[in-house]
């Protein structure tokens, strides 16, 4: 297959390219032009130079490819009005994979049926993805907190631990996140990919574990104010569950958080090498 992609320097963006590589697929990314694209190239992915609000002018580019992902995540002032900009290019280009993400669903017990109930930090995204839906085509990956790598969510917790600091953890840490690790998320976007699926899928794993006892399974923890909209989502309180992904996709994610922490700190050590 032929896939577009956005975001494929950034986090959940480049573990797809490489899933979607390793499967034999063709990739164009999105790419801005002052970012590191050098792995990219080196993997034989074509590389569009622009950002997202260059999409309305990409029509003859965006022809031939058999699907269009949306992995990129905005960080300007602007960020919300070009995801806009993304949805409505991409959902009328064919078939379609936008990225949400379980804080959507509010707190407590939730499924891919479940009514939305955002908090504040992400009250836009629930428009986007019926946007998305709406347009033909199309699929919503909700992922969970991704974790693996140096930029995960929770590296910081890595590199205190290695400095013999204390993880901080935010707020109680009582809470429950939905969770998925990176590899087994890039999995999922695949097989939707793949097999052209569409409607709402949740991409989390089996992560029980309270944040008090993820972070204990790194290192010796200090609770910190979560403070504002940020705070407010590190301390949700989630029970997301992707059942009706597995069974649809097959899907079938590998990992829990604490039964990986090895893992990840291989992955995060390896970061720490100078690229060769």
């Amino acid at each position: 297959m032929r896939v577009f992609l956005t975001g494929a320097t950034g986090y959940i963006g480049s573990a797809v390219a490489s899933a979607l590589r390793d499967r034999g697929h063709e990739i164009t990314a999105l790419v801005r032009p002052e970012s590191e694209a050098r792995n990219l190239r080196e993997a034989g992915v074509v590389i569009v130079a622009g950002d997202l609000r260059s999409l309305p002018g990409l029509a003859d580019t965006l022809k031939g490819h058999d699907a269009f992902v949306h992995t990129a995540f905005g960080r300007s002032r602007d960020a919300v009005a070009e995801d806009k900009i993304a949805v409505d290019v991409l959902s009328r280009a064919g078939f379609f994979v936008f990225t949400s993400g379980v804080w959507v669903l509010g707190p407590g017990k939730s499924d891919e049926s479940s009514k939305l109930n955002p908090i504040p930090l992400v009250a836009w995204r629930p428009a986007h993805e019926q946007a998305a839906l709406g347009a033909g085509p199309a699929a919503v990956i909700r992922p969970g907190c991704v974790y693996g790598g140096r930029q995960s969510l929770l590296a910081g917790w890595f590199a205190a631990a290695d400095q013999r600091k204390p993880v901080q953890v935010p707020g109680d840490g009582n809470n429950r996140w939905a969770m998925v690790n990176l590899h087994d998320l890039a999995d999922c976007y695949v097989r939707i990919i793949e097999q052209r699926a569409t409607g709402i899928f949740h991409g989390v794993d089996d992560t029980r574990a309270t944040l008090n006892e993820c972070a204990q399974a790194v290192g010796k923890i200090e609770h910190v104010p979560a403070e504002g909209p940020f705070g407010q989502a590190l301390t949700l309180d989630q029970n997301a569950s992707s059942e009706a992904t597995r069974r649809k996709l097959g899907w079938s994610p590998r990992r829990t958080f604490t039964t990986s922490v090895e893992e990840q700190w291989r992955e995060w050590r390896d970061a720490l090498q100078p690229a060769s």
